[in-house]
């Protein structure tokens, strides 16, 4: 049997890792492992411990090593051919990020998400600190462009890299996948249009609509806010999209993606998902400080909206 490329697995729909807390904040792993054979059980194939979904902010550096290799063991036990892409934290050095890269890739890893966390370096910089590290890893490469971190110094300074500069990232051996978090459509577009032949572009934001119009230019994966909650959602609608079965793809966006679009735009998308995965049963909204967990008056709003999704 003909082994599956790794880059033809990225395609379709990608499942983050949202990580559960106990109420005393420290990290349930118990409940990480219930999550993850839910989602595999519902379809799940590609598992991503992502900087801001999996919370890496609020971990330190060894809970932040612990919680990918977890993951790893987690994923790889059920089944070995699932993808897991795991994450370095938000500030790191080259050499730091070599290492960690590293120690994933001996663990399993198929491929490792990195952020250039600040915004106050030079292209030239940003660029060498890349291709130091794809000279040295052991394993493939997502460049993750999120705006409130990473950025190009600059008067003032940008908040997403230019599309010459992902070109340039795009040509580096290792690196074969993007997410692409930027919330700027035309950017979006220019560099799909750009890296498709080197790249798969993973869109983030906007959920499904915004990836339909990503698609038309050679995006071919997304993440999805409603994905965590039932990955059968995403899958069925990846399958419609193939078949251009369109009346079903509106469907599911109306009925599924619109009512959690209007809750979480009014609690954020964290804390809504966090009540909803609480309201199905698969474990506890509690966050860990700054953060707060939403309180039971909104919680109660939320399981109003989840009800009615789960009827659609």
């Amino acid at each position: 049997m003909n082994k599956v490329p790794l880059k033809e697995k990225l395609k379709g729909p990608i499942f983050s890792i949202i990580t559960p807390f106990k109420k005393n904040e420290n990290i349930d792993y118990q409940a990480l492992s219930k999550y993850i054979k839910y989602l595999y059980k519902r379809g799940a194939r590609c598992f991503y411990v992502m900087v801001y979904n999996s919370r890496l902010s609020l971990l330190d550096e060894q809970e932040i090593i612990k919680l990918n290799l977890f993951v790893i063991k987690c994923v790889k036990k059920i089944n070995k051919e699932n993808i897991v892409i795991c994450a370095e934290p938000y500030h790191t050095s080259t050499k730091k990020s070599i290492r960690l890269i590293n120690l994933f890739s001996k663990n399993g890893a198929d491929i490792v998400s990195l952020i250039f966390g600040e915004k106050f370096y030079s292209e030239n910089q940003i660029l060498s600190h890349f291709k130091k590290i794809n000279r040295f890893s052991k394993c493939k490469l997502l460049l993750h462009q999120q705006p409130f971190e990473n950025g190009i110094s600059s008067d003032p300074p940008t908040v997403n890299y230019s599309v010459s500069l992902i070109k340039k990232i795009a040509k580096l051996k290792k690196f074969i996948a993007m997410k692409e978090d930027s919330k700027n459509e035309k950017l979006t577009i220019d560099i799909c249009k750009s890296t498709k032949s080197d790249l798969i572009i993973i869109t983030s934001g906007g959920g499904k609509r915004q990836w339909l119009k990503a698609a038309k230019y050679g995006c071919q994966s997304w993440l999805s806010g409603i994905s965590n909650l039932d990955p059968k959602i995403a899958i069925d609608f990846y399958d419609f999209y193939k078949k251009k079965e369109k009346n079903k793809i509106i469907k599911i966006i109306k009925k599924l993606e619109d009512p959690f679009f209007e809750i979480k735009n009014k609690y954020g998308w964290h804390l809504t998902i966090k009540a909803m995965l609480e309201n199905n049963n698969i474990f506890n909204r509690f966050e860990r400080s700054p953060l707060a967990h939403v309180e039971n008056k909104a919680f109660k709003d939320i399981r109003k909206v989840f009800m009615k999704m789960k009827k659609n």
